[in-house]
């Protein structure tokens, strides 16, 4: 799994939160938030998502259980009055599948040998009335299998400049390269910087999994993180 992410330009607090959250039965989960506004405010809002979230994946509930409460909680923290989006992606390998969850206007690509395509059903944001429903996708868990989900700040970019807006199919043909995971969600996010001329618009994430054989008979897991000061 590899994230990469940028608050918008001259904010100095990114709105958008995410967690990489490890399964109590197995596997690994990334929460993708984006709280309404930007700033410090935005950033209250999808950090206590986030962090929610997470509470209730290392206590066991499911990927959907886990959506609605996240909304309920927001319901009723706020009062309906604030929204925001949501995307989980998970590999669970309790289970030997892949569950993408959206509450929220942004696809998720999906890789596979097959080809490529985006899970974009129409879908409410989290926060707003009660009883939201997420839209839940559930695949094998299978070699080179690869999710990419990102916040809006990413599929809009250039799209306030007049010029170049990002592509769907350049994302495609990153797959088509067999990028590395870190790198993909690395070029992804320097591209959609470059669209919006350098200075983002708006807060980005970008979050990548991919399924990858690897003979490791001694169960060694990595994580590394690079943050700034």
């Amino acid at each position: 799994m590899g994230v990469a992410k940028v608050g918008k330009y001259a904010t100095g607090v990114s709105g958008d939160s995410v967690e990489v959250v490890e399964r109590p039965r197995g596997g690994v989960s990334v929460i993708i938030v984006d709280g309404q506004g930007h700033g410090r405010a935005a950033k209250r809002t999808s950090h206590m998502i986030a962090t929610k979230a997470s509470s209730l994946i290392e206590d066991g509930a499911r990927d959907g259980a886990v959506m609605r409460v996240i909304n309920d909680h927001l319901y009723a923290f706020r009062d309906g009055q604030v929204s925001a989006t949501a995307t989980m992606l998970t590999a669970d390998l309790d289970h030997r599948c892949l569950v993408v969850s959206r509450n929220s206007n942004s696809p998720v690509i999906i890789g596979c040998p097959d080809g490529a395509h985006s899970l974009d059903s129409p879908v409410d944001p989290i926060g707003v009335r009660r009883l939201i429903k997420p839209a839940i996708t559930h695949l094998e868990l299978v070699e080179d299998t690869v999710l990419i989900g990102f916040t809006d700040g990413v599929i809009h970019a250039g799209r306030y400049g007049g010029g170049e807006t990002f592509s769907f199919e350049w994302v495609y043909d990153r797959l088509d390269a067999g990028t590395p995971v870190q790198d993909l969600a690395d070029e992804i996010l320097d591209y959609s910087i470059y669209l919006d001329g350098g200075k983002p618009k708006d807060d980005m994430v970008v979050a990548v999994l991919t399924v990858v054989e690897k003979p490791n008979t001694l169960g060694i897991r990595r994580m590394s993180v690079s943050y700034p000061f």
